[in-house]
């Protein structure tokens, strides 16, 4: 019996539900895509319905590019021999329906992982801390929506005994659906802040969105929660499974103690789990990654490990997180941080840097996704980036405020442009040897595209 999903077994499950099946020859499915250029050799490409594209224009280019299957609305023109081809009135629910059927089948357990600020790396560094002692799954990249998440689950094979997956949403009760696929066993709320706020439309309907994956968990579950946000806390009285709380509040099951911070090396703090207290030397650097560090230390804790192995295995731990750090040629650092930014991520982002030896440089993007709250959340960035940087460097007009702001509370050199193109050039004038820049901004801003301006490759 293969592994890995196979094109038969897609056949078998889509045909059962009822959907036109095309079969093709016997193969291996190694993962997912939604994005024809991206598609591998082995892959399942999934044609979902977007905003401005159709995914089934994108079929032929999928199976030109080698997809072993493909889900789709509307059966592609031509004879693809190779290729597994199913049509279904919907493709996001016949996917779903496909990634729940393979993830019963291969029964792992399953750590689902949301929040607002840090998912990816809490995905990430629990995966790497688990794969140390177990066959450990994780879904890649930013896989963590409707559409992303099933495909995540492709990659899935029968021999892991966990999986690590990352749950977002940016619609009310998406966060539901997606654990409805996975079946979580293990639930971690990391925080609750105000992206997606524009979608949701308040703090209050974020909370209810997030905290439903630790309300759906099975009472043979663990809740894994972060009792420093009041807003997660406030979920722990009314939970039926096992809660593990992670924090600095002397409530916490998980405590910790003071932070040593170790730059961009780490940091590293003492852990309290009952009767045991172990040093944590953490590999990521900034406190505000070490929810994402105690995330995973009770994922460990849960699954059997001891509170001597999990630290050890924390700081063991190899995971890039979402922070690149470039060495560049002049001999300046660049902290590539602009996967995304969030008021709370922003916040950590600068108090990391504040910490850091030698000249400082922050050149800051949009925080998207905040809805009413743009304004005054600019406002508060730049308050906070008066005090942690020597050199402050703005692109687009939302960040103006952060600039104006940052002035008006005494940071002395602050320079706002119209374009990251031109702050991006402002920034690698200042390089030189000592000095670092972090670069970071919302995805939509594209930062990555600034990065070769700086000497660093995205």
């Amino acid at each position: 019996m293969n592994a890995e999903l196979t094109t038969a077994f897609v056949a078998e499950t889509m045909r059962a539900r009822g959907y036109q099946v095309r079969t093709g020859t016997p193969r291996p499915v190694l993962g997912g895509a939604a994005d024809s250029r991206k598609v591998q050799p082995g892959d399942l490409f999934t044609a979902f319905p977007g905003e401005n594209e159709d995914g089934n224009r994108f079929v032929d280019a999928a199976l030109e590019a080698g997809a072993a299957a493909v889900i789709c609305t509307e059966a592609p023109a031509g004879d693809w021999p190779e290729a597994t081809i199913v049509v279904a009135p919907d493709a996001t629910r016949a996917v779903g329906e496909l990634a729940h059927a393979w993830r019963r089948e291969c029964a792992p357990q399953v750590v689902g992982i949301t929040g607002t600020v840090g998912k990816t790396t809490a995905k990430e560094f629990t995966a790497a801390l688990l794969s140390q002692r177990f066959k450990t799954h994780r879904s890649a990249g930013n896989f963590n929506s409707r559409e992303g998440l099933p495909l995540a689950l492709m990659s899935l094979r029968r021999d892991h005994e966990v999986s690590v997956l990352e749950v977002a949403m940016d619609s009310k009760g998406e966060i539901a659906e997606l654990a409805a696929i996975a079946e979580p066993e293990i639930g971690a709320v990391l925080n609750i802040g105000l992206t997606h706020v524009s979608k949701l439309g308040s703090i209050e309907a974020i909370a209810e969105e997030k905290l439903s994956l630790v309300r759906g968990l099975p009472p043979s579950g663990t809740a894994i929660l972060n009792v420093d946000d009041p807003r997660v806390a406030a979920v722990v009285p009314e939970l039926g499974c096992q809660v593990i709380t992670f924090g600095e509040a002397e409530s916490a099951i998980l405590r910790r103690g003071p932070v040593t911070d170790r730059g961009l090396a780490g940091a590293s703090f003492d852990l309290t789990f009952g009767e045991t207290t172990e040093r944590v030397n953490s590999p990521l650097p900034g406190a505000h990654t070490i929810p994402a560090v105690l995330t995973a230390i009770a994922a460990g804790i849960t699954l059997g490990m001891n509170l001597r192995g999990a630290a050890s295995a924390a700081e063991r731990a190899e995971v890039e997180g979402r922070a690149h750090i470039y060495r560049v040629a002049n001999g300046a650092t660049v902290i590539d941080d602009r996967y995304n930014s969030s008021p709370a991520s922003l916040q950590g982002a600068l108090a990391m840097l504040a910490g850091l030896p030698g000249k400082r440089i922050a050149l800051l993007g949009r925080m998207a996704e905040l809805g009413d709250f743009e304004a005054t959340e600019h406002r508060a960035a730049g308050r906070v980036a008066a005090r942690s940087c020597d050199v402050l460097i703005c692109s687009g007009e939302t960040c103006r405020a952060l600039a104006d702001t940052a002035r008006e509370a005494g940071h002395a050199d602050v320079r706002w442009f119209a374009t990251k193109e031109e702050a991006a050039a402002e920034a690698a004038r200042l390089l030189h040897d000592g000095v670092t820049v972090l670069v970071k901004a919302s995805r939509g801003e594209a930062f990555e595209t600034i990065l070769p301006l700086l000497g660093a490759a995205a």
